[in-house]
């Protein structure tokens, strides 16, 4: 290894830590390791809910407001890499599809990436959900969250990526999973993409971090090809392209509750049929008469129903650096946070874990040009 190959540690292997340790590790500059509690590679992690990623309905649908083009930018981004995943490594989980956005006139403002997303229209009247009266259409993306968790891990273990599991206390102690890499001169970076994990990290401590609660559906439904959204509803129906397809959802602030809520199980079977039949195993629409019938055979087709949560972070992801202090060196440990994506991780991961290595290519010039007068 060249000395001027910089150890960083990772913490968290969901989604943005491990998409982050791999942009990291391909830029030739680091050693890279992972640290985390749970790693995707372990079957029982995945069914653990103190993380959120084993368990989305991961599609691309764009969160970034109109005026928010720092967002826009890295939702656009994702989608570009994303896509060239589809089409280079199908056995990822990653599928290309097109997406249906159902929603009212009254509550429609034309979202930003009708002008510049491939693929975009508006949508027949005769294609729209009752309770709705416009529509429009979008490429896009359907992922397999498991799957590509558990592929992206594999893809930085077959490149020399090591990932340890552990449990942390603080930020600062991570630094001693890079000890066996580091020389004299050398302090690890220390990225921080441990999502809601960050609300107990003593030297993290971030308030603005908040869990929303999400409950879903797997069902066996392999007619379902689209990924649907109706937002008066406030209901998606995401195909995996294995057969099964995570319908729901909620949107709970602050509720901690890991308990299955039969209701709202109840309330997304009989919302979602509404708007895809396809979901019964039948294409003409949901009418009064077969909707009952209907609500039986989605009943009868359900896989698990699936609790989780969103790292939501008010005032949107931290995107920045820092210094968190070793007390037991007394040294400050640069740090790169990159966290608190909510329910958009999936579709800007690539992105910010750009952005993430741009952060932190500014410490490793630092930290080279430091050892060069040495």
């Amino acid at each position: 290894m060249s000395s001027k190959k910089i150890p960083v540690v990772v913490v968290g292997a969901g989604i943005i830590g491990i998409t982050t340790a791999i942009v990291l590790q391909k830029s030739g500059k680091y050693k890279v390791v992972v640290v985390s509690e749970n790693i995707a590679l372990n079957e029982k992690d995945l069914k653990k809910t103190n993380w959120a990623s084993p368990f989305a309905g991961a599609n691309w649908h764009a969160f970034a407001a109109d005026d928010d083009f720092f967002l826009q930018k890295m939702e656009k981004d994702t989608l570009r890499e994303l896509k060239k995943i589809a089409d280079e490594s199908p056995e990822s989980g990653i599928k290309k599809t097109f997406c249906w956005e159902m929603t009212s006139s009254a509550q429609y403002k034309e979202p930003w990436y009708m002008r510049s997303l491939e693929g975009t229209r508006y949508l027949p009247r005769d294609n729209i959900a009752v309770g709705c009266d416009l529509g429009v259409e979008f490429s896009t993306v359907i992922i397999n969250a498991p799957h590509y968790l558990k592929w992206m891990t594999r893809q930085f273990i077959t490149n020399g990526g090591i990932i340890h599991r552990a449990k942390l206390d603080s930020l600062a102690e991570a630094a001693d999973f890079a000890a066996g890499h580091l020389n004299h001169h050398q302090l690890p970076i220390i990225i921080n993409c441990a999502a809601l994990g960050n609300l107990y990290f003593s030297d993290v401590n971030d308030t603005k971090l908040h869990p929303i609660r999400g409950q879903v559906v797997l069902v066996n439904a392999p007619e379902v090809k689209l990924t649907i959204t109706n937002t008066p509803a406030w209901k998606y129906v995401i195909p995996r392209g294995d057969g099964s397809v995570v319908i729901g959802g909620t949107y709970q602030k602050d509720n901690w509750s890991t308990a299955v809520d039969h209701h709202t199980t109840h309330e997304i079977l009989r919302e979602t049929v509404k708007f895809c039949p396809e979901l019964a195993g039948e294409t003409t629409p949901t009418t009064h008469e077969n909707f009952s019938r209907r609500v039986k055979i989605l009943e009868s087709r359900i896989i698990k129903v699936n609790v989780g949560f969103r790292p939501y972070r008010d005032g949107g992801p931290r995107i920045e650096p820092s210094f968190v202090l070793n007390p037991a060196t007394k040294k400050m440990i640069p740090v790169i946070h990159n966290y608190g994506h909510g329910g958009f991780g999936y579709q800007t991961s690539w992105a910010f874990a750009r952005e993430a290595k741009r952060l932190a290519d500014a410490v490793y010039f630092t930290a080279v040009s430091s050892n060069s007068k040495l």
